[in-house]
């Protein structure tokens, strides 16, 4: 059996009404040297009757539910391709994806990891808006040393539009679950230790943005677990030998917004004492922080109905946004 180019991995748990458009997608590539593994964590829906109907030549593996990091891995050993695409269950591949991606690396040797933009989609495949990284203004082959100055402040990296070359994976040692819901920002800031990086600004997936029980594990997770994840992999990079003198001048920045970000969460959740104490950490760790710390912590402070009052025309405003024509009633108490 030929080895395959690409091993597109699609990790999957409980999503057969997702997954059939997930591998449709792949099946419509320019690009057709690859091979599909679908790692199935123990799902009890119709997910293994979908794969079969949709896409029989994929290699299916079924699992007893292991959760997001060992499941991740299990696709990564079980990849045989040069090149390894991750693609969530739930997300689609725009048709040249992997044709743009393959180029980049087979053009730039010292290039580990391409990522790119994304269209944010619901969970109707609307397109609702692209995402891209703040800093970036087009297509970029970058140091990895620079890619993690910006990594420090945020995971720009949208996972299904990440390919990357397997034996770096396996040379880096795969995702690390003690890193909790960051275990994908860890793996791509040790990547870049070593290795350059490339970024795509044209979309390279439909990134799909929903709730509920198959949607993203950051729509249900604690206010403390964002804390200790985030907080423990900022440790590592920035207490790293061989990476502390590097970034010593923006520890203190990427610290301060490591707190707001906390502080956010609280305010979210109705943790206020939480967003409070993370505000003032915030406010400590930098000066820039100040006026948006000094914000949210009156924010804080202000009564319960208010804030939830606040809250409704956010979320309000953010479907009216997203959904043309949307009506201007008010959401209901």
């Amino acid at each position: 059996m030929s080895t395959p180019k690409v091993s597109v991995v699609i990790p999957t748990y409980n999503r057969a009404h997702l997954i059939g458009e997930t591998l449709e997608s792949v099946l419509a590539q320019t690009f057709g040297d690859y091979e599909i593994v679908v790692v199935d964590d123990g799902s009890i829906d119709d997910t293994r009757s979908v794969v079969a109907r949709v896409a029989p030549q994929a290699r299916y593996i079924y699992q007893k539910n292991t959760g997001i990091p060992e499941v991740l891995n299990v696709c990564v050993r079980a990849a045989r391709g040069e090149y390894i695409q991750h693609l969530g269950s739930d997300d689609v591949l725009i048709d040249d994806t992997l044709a743009r991606s393959v180029a980049l690396l087979d053009a730039h040797p010292d290039v580990a990891l391409v990522h790119g933009a994304a269209w944010l989609i619901d969970g109707e495949s609307k397109r609702l808006s692209i995402s891209r990284p703040t800093f970036a203004t087009g297509d970029y082959i970058r140091s990895g040393r620079e890619e993690i100055r910006d990594l420090l402040f945020s995971n720009h990296i949208v996972a299904p539009t990440v390919m990357v070359r397997r034996q770096v994976m396996l040379e880096t040692g795969l995702f690390d679950g003690r890193f909790g819901l960051y275990e994908d920002w860890n793996l791509w800031t040790r990547i870049a230790k070593k290795h350059d990086i490339a970024y795509s600004h044209e979309p390279l997936v439909n990134y799909r943005v929903h709730s509920g029980p198959s949607g993203s594990i950051f729509h249900t997770a604690s206010t403390h677990d964002i804390d200790l994840y985030r907080g423990m992999h900022l440790d590592e990079v920035l207490n790293d030998p061989s990476l502390r003198d590097v970034y010593a001048g923006v520890r203190r920045k990427a610290m301060a917004l490591h707190h707001m970000v906390v502080a956010n969460r609280g305010c979210e959740t109705g943790e206020m004492w939480y967003a409070r104490r993370s505000a003032i950490k915030a406010a400590f760790a930098h000066p820039s922080a100040v006026p948006s710390a000094t914000r949210l912590f009156a924010r804080t402070l202000a009564p319960t109905p208010l804030v939830n009052f606040v809250r409704r025309r956010r979320e309000k405003r953010a479907h009216e946004a997203a959904t043309p024509g949307a009506t201007t009633q008010e959401l209901p108490e």
